[in-house]
């Protein structure tokens, strides 16, 4: 079980001479804050040891064994910042720790680095840089440079190392956060490189997930050409192309870069869309607090739904409620003490969403983020969930409906717990939901690919198919991002019991984070989007080209999804749309001659 839970970072020496710059924070344990349970930290949780046979003489040793966990954003160290970094700043972090004692499975103490950024003093989503980090016993060093992409004060930003529920006792040493200037390159510095479990070569999943694949996904697609007058036409010319592969490939997309008809870069972004999608998601233009707005008009996106059609692509809707105050239409709040009116507008709602976009989607979230978000369950009780299902089924009876959540892969503890229970309530109380979406935002410490394999298998046993609905990588590691993109859609795909995986955005342009974009703002494709367009445009993609045999009969291996096959004989040409799915029998096709 190691190998599902740890990460690993190890420290890659790419210049031999420690890098100088400004100091961001002082240098010294004494400058990491704690914050979390019992804060002011007492002296069992946080305190300054001595160190021997290191270069430096204490260490900030941290036990949190006894501690009652919380959210990782509450619960950590943090230091402040000196001064101010601009837009092209390469800062560099850099320290050393190693664990004592750790409940993980792995054996190791684990972290998360942030360099967060702040509004008003309070943290704010996404961070800046977010790094998964892993010890062992012996002192191991850690290195990380980041080039800032906009100017920051200091009072805006902060680092931080946020803690998880396992117990744990390691010790830090004096952290070196600097920033170099713009005069460097990042490849000048010395980095850390990010291993997470299952990222080995020979790893175990990979045989496994090939033969399921194999078994699965793909099929013999079997011809027999033949003449007007039902005689075969030997050695004709067979050409076979995927249009497009049985399995969702989607990306969320912005209303306003669909709809620019003026702008080069939109013209690009629809071009992509086309291109490499099979299936989209509108990142906000569904949610409820947009429609209840005086000046939206949600027929806007009417004629993006009808261009996708036509394009060959289909669409998902999230969520119709969003069950949090922070997440509902401001006016809702005044009714928290009205049940009566609150769940009238929960239906008033649902029942406009789903006449106003009649027979656009194929998949549409209901609600989603229960375990975090539940204020309006909290009023209405958990038998309205259903309710919300039923009502949503009356309108939109031909359209999947999903319930979407983010914990399916997170460690073992109450998150992964509360969906799977969440789902199988709703399955005992017969809401008509009809499959399951995992946003699989992945940051800093990216689950291992035996973990993720082992949670969807986990999940399927409850009988609902399985969507990747939000998938990224929030991350400034490109060698970590392009080999976990591989691993972690070839997992996905392995799976039997799923059915897509949705990219949270493509272009660093348009994304909330845009380091997870796969292309940069320039357009340029970055590392992790090369492959991921190597996985849809070559490794999951058949075409195959042969000749019939004396009795018109061909066939070959491919995978599951649509083709266009060509017949050429005789001089003359003929292109069939055909489908190859489980079970397809042998098909005809008759040609002119």
């Amino acid at each position: 079980m190691a190998g599902v839970l740890s990460l690993l970072i190890t420290v890659h020496e790419a210049s031999a001479a420690k890098p100088v710059g400004e100091p961001l924070i002082i240098a010294e344990p004494r400058s990491l804050i704690y914050f979390g349970p019992g804060d002011p930290a007492p002296a069992s949780v946080v305190k300054v040891v001595p160190v021997v046979g290191q270069e430096f003489s204490q260490a900030l040793q941290v036990n949190t064994f006894g501690v009652v966990a919380k959210p990782k954003t509450d619960f950590g160290l943090y230091a402040r910042l000196a001064a101010p970094v601009n837009q092209g700043d390469v800062l560099w972090i850099s320290f050393k720790a190693r664990c004592l004692e750790a409940k993980r499975e792995s054996g190791e103490a684990a972290f998360e680095l942030r360099f967060d950024q702040l509004v008003n003093s309070k943290y704010k989503w996404p961070p800046y840089l977010e790094r998964g980090v892993s010890v062992g016993r012996e002192w191991t060093e850690v290195s990380i440079p980041y080039a800032m992409e906009r100017k920051v004060g200091p009072a805006d930003m902060r680092l931080a190392m946020s803690f998880d529920h396992y117990p744990q006792r390691f010790e830090i040493g004096p952290v070196t956060f600097i920033n170099c200037g713009s005069n460097i390159r990042m490849t000048d510095l010395p980095r850390s490189v990010v291993r997470y479990g299952g990222s080995e070569p020979d790893a175990p999943w990979r045989a496994a997930a090939a033969e399921r694949i194999e078994k699965f996904r793909k099929g013999e697609l079997m011809l027999k050409v033949m003449d007007r007058d039902g005689r075969p036409v030997a050695d004709a010319a067979v050409a076979v192309r995927m249009r497009r592969l049985d399995f969702l490939i989607g990306t969320a997309i912005g209303s306003r870069n669909m709809l620019d008809a003026a702008s080069p870069d939109a013209q690009r972004y629809r071009e992509i869309v086309s291109t490499y999608f099979n299936h989209v998601v509108f990142d906000n233009d569904m949610k409820w607090p947009l429609w209840a707005a005086q000046n939206y008009k949600p027929e806007a996106l009417l004629p993006i739904l009808d261009w996708l059609k036509e394009h060959g692509l289909t669409a998902r809707a999230t969520p119709m409620v969003w069950p949090s105050w922070r997440h509902l239409p401001v006016y809702l709040k005044e009714f928290q003490n009205d049940p009566a009116t609150l769940r009238r507008e929960v239906f008033k709602n649902i029942e406009r969403q789903t006449r106003v976009m009649k027979g656009r989607y194929v998949q549409w979230d209901v609600t989603n983020e229960l375990f975090a978000n539940h204020d309006l369950v909290d009023i209405l009780g958990r038998d309205e969930i259903v309710a919300w299902y039923r009502a949503a089924q009356a309108g939109a009876p031909d359209v999947k409906l999903c319930y979407n959540e983010y914990t399916m892969f997170h460690p073992d503890g109450p998150g992964p717990e509360h969906f799977f229970e969440t789902i199988k309530f709703l399955k005992e109380k017969g809401a008509p939901l009809q499959g399951l979406g995992e946003q699989a935002h992945v940051g800093g410490s990216p689950p291992g690919i035996p973990l993720v394999l082992a949670r969807l298998e986990r999940f399927a046993a409850l009988g609902y198919p399985i969507t990747i609905t939000e998938f990224d990588m929030n991350s400034n590691d490109e060698d970590f991002q392009a080999s976990y993109m591989r691993d972690f859609m070839t997992a996905v795909f392995s799976n039997p019991h799923t059915e897509g995986l949705v990219q949270w955005g493509f272009w660093a342009g348009s994304h909330y984070f845009p380091s997870a974009g796969l292309w940069n703002k320039d357009w340029s494709l970055r590392k992790h989007g090369q492959a991921f367009v190597d996985m849809v445009t070559k490794t999951w993609r058949t075409d195959a080209d042969g000749r019939t045999a004396a009795d018109g009969a061909y066939a070959t291996r491919g995978f599951y999804g649509d083709y266009d096959v060509t017949i050429t004989h005789a001089g003359k040409t003929k292109t069939v749309r055909l489908k190859l799915a489980p079970g397809t029998a042998v098909q005809t096709i008759t040609v002119p001659l």
